[in-house]
């Protein structure tokens, strides 16, 4: 079993730490499972902000204190919606604050560099569509998940198009029709995990190896890579096609000008680049 992970002393629903040029973002509500409040989801946003304008941040980090990773939407906070009127517009305040946490996926989708989710424990509802959103997955052997939503009455809305991405319309809607719960070995096996690790240490070593890995690599050729990679207007048309390959050309020819020169310098002198940093194992020893 997943040993609880004790939480930092502070008042802030999200802790945030700056490690060697990365932004470390733990959910620091244990006792109440890391929910996704609102103020959970606005500390999240400021927090991206801040490393989307900081030039030194290479990637992000989101991890989960105590028990478990994530068990989704803030129960007390949606029985308390219940009661809520419309407003004078006829618009539904309900969906405003859905539409919310939409919001943070897609700026999380939108941040330009790396996202990298270590999961452990359980990640439920909204804490699968977060998994999802992330551009790399890494859990420990006995993490559950579960789309718990329509077991509740309710539907997965805004983690929807994140979890069909990551995993197909088959398998999302499997998984999303029955509230079925799975295992890590499942979401390895259709594709909504990266790595599984036996152990918490192993997932130490597993995220610090990934955080290595993206550490070795340039950071405006990342960059440029993860915008690319998740365009999709060249599978609706030819010409999408043509135009996603001239814009790859022309970032090719950028990164050539930019960080090639100390890539290949680097690699015919074989050396370590400019950019290339060991993050610290033992800044996770408390986790």
């Amino acid at each position: 079993m997943t040993k609880s992970i004790s939480p930092v002393a502070t008042a802030s629903p999200v802790q945030e730490e700056n490690i060697q040029d990365f932004l470390l973002l733990s959910f620091n509500q244990p006792e109440a499972r890391n929910p996704l409040g609102p103020e959970v989801i606005a500390a999240l946003t400021s927090a991206i902000d801040r490393a989307e304008a900081n030039s030194s941040i290479r990637a992000v980090i989101l991890r989960g204190y105590g028990a478990v990773f994530s068990a989704g939407g803030n129960l007390g906070n949606f029985q308390d919606r219940l009661a809520a009127p419309m407003n004078a517009d006829g618009s539904d305040p309900i969906a405003k604050s859905n539409r919310a946490f939409g919001l943070f996926l897609e700026k999380l989708r939108k941040f330009p560099k790396p996202v990298v989710v270590a999961a452990h424990g359980a990640a439920m509802g909204g804490g699968v569509g977060l998994v999802c959103a992330a551009d790399i997955a890494i859990v420990c052997a006995d993490t559950k998940f579960c789309f718990t939503e329509t077991k509740l009455g309710l539907i997965p809305a805004q983690i929807l198009p994140f979890v069909v991405e990551r995993i197909g319309g088959k398998a999302a809607r499997r998984l999303m029709l029955s509230a079925e719960r799975f295992s890590a070995a499942d979401a390895l096996q259709i594709g909504l995990v990266d790595f599984v690790a036996p152990n918490m240490d192993a997932l130490r070593d597993r995220l610090v190896s990934v955080l290595d890995n993206i550490s070795a690599c340039a950071p405006n050729a990342v960059m440029a890579t993860k915008r690319l990679s998740y365009r999709n207007d060249w599978e609706t048309s030819e010409q999408g096609l043509s135009q996603l390959l001239d814009d790859c050309a022309v970032a090719f020819a950028a990164a050539m000008r930019d960080e090639a020169s100390e890539g290949l310098t680097a690699m015919r002198e074989k050396r370590t680049t400019s950019w290339a940093k060991r993050f610290p194992r033992e800044a996770l020893d408390q986790w």
